[in-house]
């Protein structure tokens, strides 16, 4: 009987702790406006029908905010040719036009962006002798 006590209460203890956990999201979509606070981006929601319209988001850069640019590299990363490498950028980097993935920490109705992982047009997407 105890241990059905026990197995209870620990079930019980971690549901309630993730309740109290901050609300963790991702938002995918092209930027259309950053100053050193801010990054607004559209984002496409779910589709709908022809009517369908991206979603304005708006979240806060911090001073911890990290930042950035992934673009495929001959070199790869851990050993992945052509793979994805990242390299930090400055919040002031980003810029309109830019693909991001924002992973932010929902704060009431506002969002602060943990983390933004860009990707820019015309970078080197397509690896040589693929097509």
């Amino acid at each position: 009987m105890s241990r059905w006590i026990m197995t209870f209460t620990l079930t019980m203890l971690l549901a309630t702790s993730s309740g109290w956990a901050a609300t963790m999201e991702k938002h995918a979509g092209v930027v259309v406006a950053v100053d050193p606070t801010h990054i607004t981006i559209d984002e496409m929601g779910p589709w709908r029908g022809p009517s369908t319209e991206p979603i304005r988001r708006t979240f806060q850069l911090t001073g911890t905010t990290k930042v950035a640019l992934a673009e495929r590299t001959q070199e790869g990363s851990d050993g992945w040719p052509w793979g994805f490498s990242e390299q930090w950028l400055q919040r002031t980097d980003l810029r309109p036009g830019d693909f991001v993935t924002v992973t932010a920490e929902r704060q009431g109705n506002k969002a602060a962006a943990l983390s933004v992982l860009a990707v820019r047009p015309g970078s080197n997407l397509e690896i040589p002798g693929s097509s």
